[in-house]
C-alpha cells in the first residue's frame, strides 16, 4: 500500500526555486509561471528556505510594504522542515497532517532532490484506493454470492464453494479450495475429510 513507498516514488523532481537576494515580486512571477503554492529559496543552489502565498500575504501584503522593495529572504520561513527521500509516504502524511504543511522539501543529505505536496500525497492514496477497489472486484469474482436461502439452510457456506487459499487440512496453497466439512481444503486433501 501507499504506506511503504518512499516519498522518492511521488515527489516532483523539477523543484521551482528562486535565489535568497530576489524580490518577493521575483518570486511572485515564478510562483505564477508555474502554478506553484510555494517556492524554494537558495543560496548558491542549496536550499535555505521556503516562500509561499501565505508568507506574501501576511509579511507583505497586510503589512503594506511594497513587494518589490522586499527581500525573499526577509520573508522566507527558515529554517525549512524537510523530509529525506527514503522516508515512507505515511510517515510524511501524518508529520504533515500533525505539523499542519501543505509541502515538504525532499532532500537527500543537503542537496534538494524534490518536493511533496499534500496534493501528492492525496492523488496517491486515491490510486492505491482505485487499485484497491480493483483487487476487491476481483476477489469478489472467487467468491460468488450466496443466497439468503442457502445461507439460512445450512447456516454455513455451501458444500463446493471454490476459492484461492491455504489448506486447512495439508497447509499447502491451493488455486482451488473446497469448503467441506466445515473447514477449507485442497482438491486433495478433500477425499481425505
Amino acid at each position: 500500500m501507499e504506506a511503504e513507498l518512499p516519498v522518492k516514488e511521488i515527489m516532483t523532481r523539477d523543484v521551482i526555486t528562486v535565489d535568497l537576494g530576489s524580490s518577493c515580486v521575483d518570486a511572485a512571477e515564478r510562483m505564477l509561471e508555474h502554478g506553484v503554492g510555494g517556492i524554494i529559496v537558495t543560496d548558491e543552489s542549496r536550499p535555505v528556505g521556503i516562500l509561499t502565498e501565505r508568507d506574501l500575504v501576511e509579511k507583505v501584503i497586510l503589512r503594506d510594504l511594497r513587494p518589490s522593495t522586499v527581500r525573499v529572504e526577509d520573508v522566507m520561513t527558515s529554517p525549512m522542515i524537510t523530509v529525506h527521500s527514503t522516508d515512507l509516504v505515511s510517515d510524511v502524511m501524518r508529520k504533515m497532517a500533525r505539523l499542519r504543511i501543505h509541502r515538504f522539501p525532499v532532500v537527500e543529505g543537503k542537496r534538494l532532490a524534490g518536493i511533496v505536496t499534500d496534493t501528492d500525497l492525496l492523488v496517491v492514496s486515491a490510486q492505491m484506493g482505485e487499485i484497491f477497489a480493483e483487487l476487491v472486484d476481483m476477489c469478489a469474482e472467487r467468491f460468488p454470492p450466496v443466497s439468503a436461502d442457502e445461507w439460512e439452510e445450512t447456516g454455513e457456506w455451501p458444500s463446493g464453494l471454490m476459492v484461492q487459499g491455504i489448506c486447512e487440512e495439508c497447509g499447502k496453497l491451493s488455486e482451488n479450495l473446497t469448503f467441506s466439512n466445515g473447514r477449507y481444503v485442497c482438491e486433495l486433501c478433500v477425499d481425505t475429510d
